[in-house]
């Protein structure tokens, strides 16, 4: 059995759609579809069982297209042991949402298809108390023998250093080199959790993780989404007073021919 490092964090995730509650429904010739704003749970429990109460609760409501990510109060609804909090979202909310994540998944695609994680090994027992760029030269050179390095990530917090090549061989090389010395400290060689080597089997699998580049990147990944958002919520806001001049210039020519 495959070890993986770095099984901690959580991914980027997309809408959640119930089939389920879909079935059953009686359709009708006329249909709105009104997306509402849930929050007050216990952030902490499971999210499938969030998304079973919450389709349970609302069912009767009529057909449940999608359960998401949950944002702003406004009255409460009593689910069992804890308070929902429900709104109706605006038409502005719902196209942000959108374009949220839309941005998210191009930005897991190209982590995902990035040629520089496939192959990695995660490192640990070496002397910790060096400098960062330190212990990435020290690692560099220990394990350069085994094949191209494409990447290395010192995790200070964790005192774990992940090292990838560009070829198999590479990681197969540096995990022979478990139990080796560096610097009179005996290291620990194992497999990372990477896109090729991660891949699940099916829904529910058990003993999968995130691809540890994921994790190295998310910070960078927040902050491109927010910086990203941050221009498209002023481009919108730019083509919606664009769009309400054009329509007064109009109504202003049409109001002076009388």
């Amino acid at each position: 059995m495959d070890t993986y490092s770095s099984c901690k964090g959580s991914a980027l995730k997309e809408p959640f759609n119930s089939e389920a509650a879909a079935k059953g429904k009686k359709k009708t010739s006329t249909r709105i579809t009104v997306r509402i704003s849930v929050e007050g749970f216990n952030p902490l429990r499971p999210e499938d069982e969030i998304k079973s109460e919450l389709i349970n609760h609302f069912e009767s409501c009529g057909d449940i297209i999608r359960v998401d990510v949950p944002t702003d109060p406004f009255y409460d609804s009593d689910i069992g042991d804890w308070n929902a909090l429900v709104k109706l979202a605006p038409e502005e909310e719902e196209e942000e949402y959108k374009a949220a994540v839309a941005y998210k998944k191009s930005l897991c695609a190209d982590l995902a298809n990035d040629k520089r994680f496939l192959f990695g090994i995660a490192v640990l027992g070496y002397d910790t108390s060096l400098p960062q760029d330190e212990v990435e030269s020290i690692l560099r050179e220990h394990f350069s023998s085994c094949g191209e390095i494409t990447h290395v990530y010192v995790d200070t917090l964790d005192k774990c250093t992940n090292i990838y090549f560009s070829k198999e061989e590479g990681e197969a090389s540096a995990l022979d080199l478990n139990g080796s010395k560096v610097g009179g400290f005996k290291i620990t060689t194992m497999r990372v959790a990477t896109v090729r080597s991660n891949r699940r089997s099916g829904p529910g699998t058990v003993g999968s993780c995130i691809p540890a580049h994921f994790l190295e990147f998310s910070r960078e990944n927040t902050k491109k989404l927010e910086d990203y958002m941050t221009e498209w919520r002023a481009k919108a806001r730019r083509e919606k007073d664009s769009a309400l001049r054009k329509h007064n210039t109009f109504k202003a020519s049409k109001r002076a021919r009388g």
